[in-house]
């Protein structure tokens, strides 16, 4: 590999990785902005509505959705920030999953609020801080989720990770509504499930719910990674050797930062 096209090869990369770190971490302040706003919105108007403690308006998949989403977002933030930095955005496997579960969870939300609540009440859907947490979250994590460019190839098992919050959520749901009962101490029927479909129907339309949006969102992402891998290999002649780019796609992270530390490295080729 000649020097000229090794150098336009690190000057696509760099400037590639740097864009990754100032769209992710963009998106992850947007992100703790709104959704924020949204909770703490959420619980106001618990507290001025019921009169009840305002943490009783976490019993709505809205508001633990989007708490999901900013816990995601403050995983990622370090990462985003680092990225910058040294020009070299990277991050654990499981923060990548944690950040996949959230854009999931939230996504579901965005979902039913266009396609059955935005129908029945266009105030519920869209109205005051509802607008944050029922659209401008969703978009944002989903922006975050398909533009940080992650790496990672999202299996059948990842997927099925997906749909874990809404599946237990639907457990604690018919346990508090139809098993305990209001009248008992159970929660209130908020969505007004029993009033239209009965559980048989509801538990698995909801599952299938969740697991068509966790594998959209899968392969989406699955997509767009095996393109942009397809652009990077453009850049060599020829059949490019996997190893030799892992190689070159390190030396390129560590010229960018011009870190500080010292650390020598050995290639696997010669080792």
């Amino acid at each position: 590999m000649n020097d000229g096209k090794e150098i336009r090869i690190r000057d696509y990369l760099t400037v590639l990785l740097r864009r990754r770190s100032v769209i992710a971490l963009c998106c992850v302040i947007l992100t703790l902005t709104f959704a924020f706003y949204g909770i703490i919105a959420g619980v106001d108007r618990m507290i001025g509505t019921s009169h009840e403690n305002g943490f009783t308006s976490f019993i709505y998949y809205t508001m633990l959705s989007n708490a999901l989403a900013a816990l995601s977002a403050a995983f990622i933030f370090p990462y985003a920030v680092e990225g910058i930095r040294k020009k070299r955005f990277t991050m654990p496997k499981w923060v990548a999953v944690i950040h996949y579960v959230a854009t999931t969870t939230i996504a579901v939300t965005m979902v039913v609020v266009f396609a059955f609540i935005s129908w029945a009440s266009p105030d519920d859907a869209f109205g005051g801080s509802n607008l944050a947490t029922h659209v401008i979250c969703p978009l944002l994590i989903l922006m975050s989720f398909f533009q940080m460019e992650s790496g990672y190839l999202f299996s059948w098992k990842d997927r099925l990770l997906g749909m874990i919050p809404l599946s237990v959520y639907m457990i604690v749901y018919f346990i508090e509504v139809v098993v305990i009962g209001e009248s008992r101490g159970g929660w209130p029927d908020i969505y007004h499930i029993m009033e239209f479909v009965s559980p048989a129907l509801a538990i698995p339309a909801a599952l299938l719910l969740a697991f068509g949006v966790s594998t959209a969102a899968a392969l989406v992402s699955n997509r767009l990674t095996k393109i942009r891998n397809k652009k990077m290999f453009l850049y060599w002649r020829g059949e490019p050797d996997p190893i030799e780019v892992r190689i070159e796609a390190f030396g390129i992270g560590r010229m960018a930062a011009q870190s500080t530390e010292k650390t020598t490295y050995r290639s696997p080729m010669t080792s």
